[in-house]
């Protein structure tokens, strides 16, 4: 009977210590499993609500492209420069979509309030354009600079840059090229900030696209072949 009940006590003590192992097991289980992801704020641009009046092409249909841009900008992460060639994003903050088809959007929607006579729209099948806007996406960002004394605070400068061709899809000529560019301060180092600064800056661009692409399309007269 002896023998017995020291086996009983020797089981259950076994059983108790698994017990004890499998909970410090589990326990350092639920330690490295995720918390959640950290929670990313996403930011969108305005297109401008006002155009300046411009002569445009009655009829005309003009084809917007997605522009071109390097893969540092070909992003939906918000750029800032923190020095001449350190390029970084802001973390746990994004644009609502690509920094080139963010802009693509704008300058489509810019046409559209600006109530002109020649439509535009993204580059889809179908439809019969007459000419096309391509442009290259050559700034997107922010940038800080060093402060000039010890102490002293420098706001981020936004810039906004893109390059852009007219293009006559009928005679396959360039009608004109231009460079849009665009700068601000943002009013703190904050992304909500930065983002505010490049709304200005980008709609400052968009704008001036929309009145020189409508403008240059009303005077282009096609050559003769």
């Amino acid at each position: 009977m002896t023998d017995l009940i020291g086996g009983m006590r020797a089981m259950l003590r076994g059983r108790v210590l698994l017990a004890v192992m499998l909970g410090a097991v589990l326990s350092g289980c639920a330690s490295l499993l995720p918390t959640g992801d950290t929670p990313t704020t996403l930011y969108g641009l305005q297109a401008p609500a006002e155009v300046p009046l411009v002569a445009d092409r009655p009829g005309w249909q003009l084809i917007v492209e997605e522009p071109l841009a390097e893969r540092a900008l070909d992003t939906d992460r918000i750029a800032i420069y923190s020095g001449p060639h350190a390029l970084q994003y802001f973390p746990q903050a994004r644009w609502t979509d690509r920094a080139p088809r963010l802009v693509q959007d704008l300058i489509v929607e810019t046409f559209e309030n600006a109530g002109l006579q020649m439509s535009a729209t993204r580059q889809t099948v179908g439809v019969k354009a007459n000419v096309a806007l391509i442009s290259d996406l050559r700034d997107f960002e922010a940038r800080v600079t060093a402060p000039a004394a010890e102490g002293s605070t420098v706001m981020p400068t936004v810039m906004i840059r893109l390059s852009t061709k007219l293009v006559s899809l009928d005679k396959r000529r360039v009608i004109d090229a231009r460079t849009f560019t665009a700068r601000g301060t943002a009013a703190s180092d904050s992304v909500a900030d930065v983002v505010a600064a490049m709304n200005v800056a980008a709609a400052t661009v968009v704008s001036d696209i929309v009145v020189w692409a409508a403008a240059a399309s009303a005077t282009f007269a096609p050559v003769a072949d």
